[in-house]
């Protein structure tokens, strides 16, 4: 897979999301296989999702940093995502997700896909 394939991947998860009122993608390819992706979401009920994804795509989806960091309307955290080394007592590390009043839970890596649901189940409940 090259980068740009990758980056068509991202670009259709957010395209078939019913519940995107706009988003902005900014892609850095940075060779045929690396590149950096950022993004902000917003979606119908006005809650935003900020993403980054640096990712090595020549052996499979390696990725090297991420974080999804997912909002309310008044800017107040629902939940975030990343593998920032600062939780090293968390099984999972250095992948978490933080949670409302600064909870910090175990977490796989997810997929922007992966979030989009989750986001998704959150709206239409």
């Amino acid at each position: 897979m090259l980068i740009t394939e990758y980056f068509q991947v991202l670009e259709s998860d957010v395209q078939e999301c019913p519940y995107i009122l706009e988003s902005t993608l900014v892609k850095d390819q940075r060779s045929l296989y690396i590149g950096f992706i950022e993004g902000k979401i917003t979606f119908i009920n006005d809650s935003s999702l900020y993403f980054i994804e640096f990712v090595n795509v020549m052996t499979g989806i390696n990725i090297y940093k991420y974080s999804y960091h997912y909002q309310d309307s008044k800017e107040n955290l629902i939940f975030r995502y990343d593998m920032a080394p600062h939780h090293s007592n968390i099984k999972t590390y250095p992948h978490h997700k933080h949670i409302q009043d600064n909870l910090v839970v175990e977490s796989i890596q997810p997929s922007l896909s992966l979030v989009l649901n989750e986001i998704e189940d959150m709206i239409t409940r």
